[in-house]
């Protein structure tokens, strides 16, 4: 096909120097200190040493609880469209028996006594045993009634409070573990203030996700709108790696060229797009 035209071949090599220059960025942040959450492990990346990880980010106690949590909302989701008192179709009728079905056969994994001996609730939680008792009677009628199911969703509300509070503590307590061995342990004073933070979660959960307010609080930093603390949308590492070598070497150049350091975290084109359609758009 030849040569590319001289603009692309200009183009292309600003996108391979760029490239070259975010993985810079990111082992150099690698050997000053950074810190990644994703799923149940926090992996250390600390002066060129080998990666240190750290598992048991999501205790047995976190599970339980999420799940006790999980019932009501899978029950919600098996019946919400079809719960008008006629009988349900075929299809959700299995559904709801083969859930219940697995909800039964895992109960003694699923009831959190143990949590409740453990002080993580405040309360007893009895989640379990109104999910199964309100599945059988819907089963057992073949049919379910809007005000039924709503008042299925009501009263478990309390319930799914105190066991997501569980949760959050149970998790909070895993991490506060970690991050104390860390800070006392293996990081100097020094490298403590340099370290960076990056967690990867799901997309829905970013607004008071658990981690970012827990790294707010001991890094002394923002949950956002600053870029020692990030947070990727997603569980690929290598891509959240990446994102976060984009925010650290964009930063570096708008505060060089603009000396505002966020001014490249929105697109390029931004400002003067405004500023353009108020002309273009003006009749």
């Amino acid at each position: 096909m030849g040569e590319p035209p001289a603009l692309k071949r200009v183009d292309d090599r600003f996108v391979e120097i760029y490239e070259h220059a975010r993985q810079r960025v990111i082992d150099d942040q690698k050997t000053k200190g950074l810190l990644v959450l994703v799923g149940d492990e926090m992996r250390l990346h600390h002066a060129g040493k080998r990666v240190r990880v750290f598992s048991g980010m999501r205790p047995e106690a976190y599970d339980r609880l999420k799940t006790n949590g999980h019932i009501p909302m899978a029950i919600l989701c098996l019946l919400g469209d079809v719960a008008n008192g006629e009988p349900l179709p075929a299809p959700r009728l299995r559904d709801l028996a083969a859930y219940a079905d697995a909800v039964k056969a895992a109960s003694a994994d699923i009831d959190p006594e143990k949590e409740l001996r453990a002080g993580l609730l405040d309360t007893p939680v009895h989640l379990l045993d109104r999910c199964i008792t309100f599945m059988d009677a819907v089963l057992d009628a073949g049919c379910a009634k809007p005000d039924e199911l709503g008042a299925f969703a009501r009263e478990s509300e309390e319930d799914i409070n105190v066991a997501l509070a569980g949760a959050a503590r149970a998790q909070l307590d895993a991490c506060h573990e970690r991050v104390t061995r860390i800070r006392t342990e293996l990081l100097s004073a020094q490298e403590w203030e340099s370290l960076w933070v990056l967690v990867l979660g799901n997309y829905m959960a970013r607004q008071g996700e658990l981690f970012l307010q827990y790294f707010s609080r001991v890094l002394h930093t923002p949950e956002q709108g600053d870029r020692r603390l990030v947070y990727y949308e997603g569980d690929d590492v290598e891509l959240a790696l990446e994102r976060l070598g984009t925010l650290m070497l964009d930063a570096h150049a708008s505060q060089a060229v603009f000396a505002e350091k966020d001014r490249l975290h929105r697109d390029v084109l931004a400002d003067e797009t405004a500023r353009y359609l108020d002309t273009l758009l003006a009749g």
